[in-house]
């Protein structure tokens, strides 16, 4: 019983977010074999293995931090109030031993890497520690949210090609936006809550007019997506895979009932589709 709830501080049963967060690191390994032709399918399938494992590990360790930082804030919030540190079922004390951990584990598999590539996941790692104090200081915890998912994109670029080129700062950018969309919709809903305890979110900064906001940021998304692929010369079946996916998510966001936590729920869940036809537009390309 105590394993398993374990097993939910860390959400492994909510698979959502590790995908979420790993996807964009597939985007960034894609984009740098594309520059590096000469890297051989063993050498491709390792890197995503620890890409995978390291999505896995880091996105455990996030969701233990954002407790430890958010407890008394989750007590107060309907969706979260049943998590174990609010209830007790996990003390602070084994959550600190197990992000000890997972946060060892992480180091093990960041080792695998270059120093250039070591180093950026520690920048990450800041990040992932920061991210929880955002929702007390501003109305975007979101963006800072979205640069910190998507680093993955980064450390790719670092661990094939040991730089970061322009193209992978593009690409960065556009799934920073995608993950302010995705993560504004998840808040709804909360939103209620959030207001009545004072947390901050862009569910919040956007209530007025959520879906104008967002249609205007997945426009911006794709029109980024789109200046990639013509700046990489991308095969036309890059530009024509990538309306699909352009194509669900306005079309989710202009069904998404805002008031409706479940409903805001599902479509959050929809954006992992979004992710693999994207990864499917690159490999494409």
């Amino acid at each position: 019983m105590l394993f398993s709830n374990h097993l939910k501080l860390v959400r492994l049963h909510q698979p959502t977010g590790i995908w979420l967060l790993f996807l964009p690191c597939l985007f960034g390994i894609f984009l740098a074999i594309k520059k590096l032709p000469a890297l051989n399918v063993v050498e491709t399938f390792h890197i995503i293995f620890l890409f995978f494992i390291g999505s896995i590990v880091m996105r455990s360790a996030g969701c233990i931090i954002n407790d430890l930082f958010d407890q008394k804030f989750d007590e107060k919030v309907a969706r979260t109030r049943n998590r174990p540190l609010v209830c007790g079922k996990v003390s602070r004390r084994q959550a600190l031993i197990l992000l000890t951990l997972l946060l060892f584990l992480g180091l093990l598999i960041l080792l695998q890497f270059n120093l250039k590539t070591i180093l950026s996941g520690f920048f990450a790692l800041v990040l992932v520690i920061s991210y929880p104090l955002m929702k007390r200081i501003t109305y975007y915890p979101q963006i800072f949210l979205g640069l910190t998912f998507n680093f993955g994109i980064l450390m790719s670029s670092l661990a094939i090609l040991e730089t970061i080129d322009v193209s992978s700062l593009i690409l960065y950018f556009c799934c920073m936006i995608w993950t302010v969309i995705y993560d504004t919709i998840y808040a709804f809903q909360d939103i209620e809550d959030d207001l009545h305890i004072g947390v901050k979110s862009t569910a919040i900064k956007f209530q007025n007019s959520p879906k104008k906001i967002l249609l205007s940021l997945s426009v911006m998304m794709y029109l980024g997506l789109i200046y990639l692929g013509l700046r990489e010369e991308f095969k036309t079946d890059f530009f024509a895979i990538l309306f699909l996916p352009f194509f669900f998510l306005i079309y989710k966001i202009k069904k998404c009932d805002f008031k409706n936590s479940k409903n805001c729920m599902a479509i959050f869940k929809a954006n992992l589709w979004i992710g693999v036809l994207i990864l499917t537009a690159i490999i494409a390309g």
